[in-house]
């Protein structure tokens, strides 16, 4: 319990901290209009919440100090 707990661990807080940091974004296509065969759309770089990014950095360092309590 104790590795995988801590490799969790720590990949959860570096993609806590990369969202939280907005560094990850990711692009979001928007049907703008439609007409027939054709379609105009739009791209636009989005980022997520950074909320996210602050609950992952929680987590991440529970399961840290979870991994680092366990018993070997």
């Amino acid at each position: 319990m104790r590795t995988p707990a801590l490799i969790a661990g720590i990949l959860m807080l570096i993609a806590g901290g990369l969202i939280s940091a907005g560094v990850v974004s990711f692009p979001q296509q928007e049907i703008v209009a439609k007409l027939g065969p054709l379609e105009v759309t739009t791209t636009a770089q989005k980022k997520p919440a950074p909320l996210l990014g602050y609950v992952l950095l929680g987590v991440g360092a529970l399961l840290v100090v979870v991994g680092l309590r366990a018993k070997k």
